[in-house]
């Protein structure tokens, strides 16, 4: 949508688009935060399956010095 036509539009117009894309946002992150719970519990369900013997890696809490 270009410039010139929001600017061309009235409140009532432009309040209306805004509820729209509003909605239509909200739908969307739903659906995206769905998609990431999904695909985070299917990764913690691998983890789980992982032999007792292997020692998963630990994340850095502290930056690495180089010298």
């Amino acid at each position: 949508m270009h410039r010139d036509h929001l600017e061309a539009m009235s409140v009532d117009e432009l309040w209306a688009l805004h509820t729209d894309v509003r909605q239509i946002l909200a739908v969307k992150l739903i659906a995206a935060k769905r998609d990431l719970e999904e695909r985070l519990k299917q990764l913690s369900q691998r983890v789980d399956l992982k032999e007792p013997g292997i020692k998963l890696l630990k994340v850095r809490t502290e930056p690495v010095s180089v010298l």
